[in-house]
């Protein structure tokens, strides 16, 4: 069976280069990837020996979701996947989630159940099956890798910079009726917030996180609302949320 195409788009601030250039060069040898879109919000520059690496330079940072945005505008495959910069992925990866893919599909990201966290050596995961299994509530660390075909993106609103992207795009496919997906059985290695954690941006993500709600919620949640997470459950009671979860791994 020929391989599925599809474009990759990752923003970068280039926090740590030998990751990035070990993922470029993972994504150089998977024969499902066509091109490789760099978005570069450090404005620096970056050069690889990668034939499929195409460097956007923008004049500031965009931050991750506009960033998200241009890079699917951009891609020329139907197929796009945006991935973080801060990952190690076992061989073929990108092809093993694409040949199980369909276009009914909504968008399919990771399982935290799958994902290792360290800030120290970055190994190439094992090579082992990969399974999409339907979720109807997204977990921690989904968008670390994120697949879809460009009919299931609805482009985040561009006030949303660094957080709720991810929440936005799984949000949309449930109200358009399309299933998401978790990836499964496959173990990949996660450096871990590289730049989400900066304390500079903090700020940021409180009003990302605020303007999320004001724009997915209707007045009368805000006063009392419950809603499913993943593994548990988050109450709202007079604009005060809790969530509550059934282990620890979510």
């Amino acid at each position: 069976m020929q391989n599925k195409k599809l474009s990759v788009v990752i923003p970068t601030l280039q926090k740590k280069v030998e990751l990035l250039v070990n993922l470029i060069k993972m994504l150089d040898k998977d024969d499902s990837v066509s091109e490789i879109i760099l978005i570069d919000n450090s404005c620096k520059g970056f050069s690889s020996e990668s034939s499929k690496l195409r460097v956007i330079v923008p004049k500031e940072n965009l931050y991750v979701n506009p960033s998200w945005n241009l890079g699917v505008k951009e891609a020329k495959e139907d197929i796009v996947a945006l991935l973080n910069d801060d990952i190690s992925i076992s061989n073929n990866f990108c092809t093993k989630v694409v040949n199980q893919m369909t276009p009914d599909m909504g968008c399919v990201g990771y399982s935290v159940d799958y994902i290792e966290e360290t800030q120290g050596e970055m190994p190439i995961p094992e090579d082992t099956d990969i399974i999409l299994e339907k979720t109807s509530t997204r977990c921690n660390s989904w968008g670390i890798a994120i697949f879809f075909y460009k009919t299931s993106y609805s482009p985040i609103p561009e006030e949303l910079k660094i957080y709720c992207g991810d929440d936005w795009i799984f949000l949309q496919n449930k109200i358009n009726n399309r299933d998401n997906y978790h990836i499964c059985g496959q173990k990949i290695y996660h450096y871990g917030s590289l730049t989400s954690k900066t304390k500079s941006l903090n700020p940021i993500g409180k009003r990302d996180r605020k303007l999320y709600r004001k724009l997915t919620r209707k007045w009368w949640q805000f006063i009392f609302n419950f809603e499913p997470v993943f593994r548990g459950f988050k109450l709202t009671i007079f604009w005060m949320e809790w969530t509550f979860h059934y282990n620890k791994k979510h």
